[in-house]
């Protein structure tokens, strides 16, 4: 099934159900453009999405960066933010000035694959793809939405120690939590599916 029809199933069920209601109520008041541009907080959305596993999320958030003016670069460069979070499973990390990251001892400490993903990790951040402060406020979003706090606290401080906005990064959770939610709610097409 294409995105259209999936779209339209949607706004469907928001007209006949108070909680799909309530979920577009929610989510519409934070894709404007803010201390984030909309473009740019779709891309997030994008970063975001490959944490909640949403494809459809990740479809609609691309098509509507795209339409924005989005790259495949760019968006390609957000999801792989996210890649980067999830390699750092459940570690302490340290962020310095160049947005360099450097893994603490972990459970990986010593195999091949310890050294192999902090070159990633950092192959990746150091990408130009993206404007800096993007990627620290995907990166913050993506531990949001993983739910790792030590790792978002460590984006978050690292990020307003190289001047990103706090309204910017305060955007990224918003569209983190959003998306959380959003994933049900794509979800929920098979349910409005199995009644048409």
């Amino acid at each position: 099934m294409s995105h259209e029809p999936n779209a339209a199933a949607l706004a469907a069920l928001e007209a006949e159900n108070p909680q799909a209601k309530a979920f577009r109520a929610l989510s519409r008041q934070y894709w404007g453009n803010g201390e984030l541009s909309s473009r740019d907080k779709h891309v997030v959305a994008v970063g975001v999405a490959q944490v909640t596993r949403c494809e459809y999320c990740i479809e609609h958030h691309a098509r509507i960066a795209r339409q924005l003016g989005a790259s495949r670069d760019r968006l390609l460069a957000a999801s792989y933010i996210t890649a980067a979070v999830e390699t750092l499973l459940d570690g302490v990390i340290e962020i310095d000035e160049a947005l360099t990251l450097r893994l603490r001892p972990s459970a990986l400490t010593g195999m091949p694959i310890d050294l192999s993903r902090e070159t990633f990790v950092n192959q990746v951040f150091q990408a130009s793809s993206l404007p800096v402060p993007l990627r620290y406020v995907i990166a913050a979003a993506a531990a949001l939405a993983k739910e790792r706090e030590g790792q978002r606290l460590s984006f978050h401080q690292a990020a307003l120690a190289a001047g990103v906005p706090l309204a910017a990064l305060e955007e990224g959770y918003a569209i983190a939590v959003i998306l959380k939610a959003g994933a049900v709610y794509a979800h929920t097409l098979g349910i409005a599916r199995a009644f048409s």
